[in-house]
């Protein structure tokens, strides 16, 4: 079974401290339009470094168990954690996912389940889109007790299949308050007010 994962990621000091799972696009928070697209899933999980700011929204938690060693330490904890066999991770930053590319990449994994199973878009991958297997707890780990903190660095250790996907828009990651903005922009364009420029 695949739960979602998603991970809120920390101080958000790109977005000047603002929490990201918060922000707006098309009059929804951005985890509502992840959990739009995670909806095919039996389950989803908030990967969170402290729970008081999230218990609002009634999602199960799981908090970090390393604080402060970014995005592999959240896929640790969520997979020593939750009792599926695999999680589809996404950053909270994405609300451009749609459920067609969560089903896509979960047909991916399930021609070779236990393998991790990511994104590329735009001639690069995406390691926080993608689903992650208790196969790789140990090795993973590892990396935490290595202090080799960086997601990419798992790739070179097990075997991973690639989903490639022809809209790198839908795993837009939204970081910074100009690509906010430029998000706003893709709105005023749905609605006929404005070209689109992302």
């Amino acid at each position: 079974m695949i739960a979602g994962y998603i991970l809120t990621g920390g101080k958000n000091t790109r977005m000047n401290g603002e929490k990201k799972l918060f922000l707006t696009y098309d009059e929804m928070p951005f985890y509502a339009h992840i959990f739009q697209a995670f909806q095919i899933l039996p389950k989803t999980y908030l990967s969170v470094e402290a729970e008081e700011p999230y218990k609002a929204l009634k999602i199960p938690m799981v908090q970090d168990i390393y604080p402060a060693i970014g995005p592999l330490g959240g896929i640790y904890s969520g997979l020593l954690r939750c009792p599926e066999d695999a999680l589809f991770v996404t950053a909270c930053d994405m609300p451009l996912i749609d459920q067609a590319t969560v089903k896509l990449v979960c047909r991916y994994y399930w021609q070779h389940p236990g393998k991790v199973t990511v994104v590329k878009a735009g001639g690069r991958i995406h390691p926080l889109f993608g689903i992650y297997p208790k196969s790789v707890l140990l090795l993973i780990g590892r990396m935490v007790a290595e202090k080799n903190y960086k997601v990419m660095n798992l790739f070179t250790e097990t075997d991973v299949s690639v989903v490639e996907l022809e809209q790198e828009k839908t795993v837009k990651n939204i970081n910074t308050p100009r690509e906010y903005e430029q998000l706003k922009h893709i709105v005023r364009q749905k609605h006929g007010t404005e070209t689109e420029s992302f």
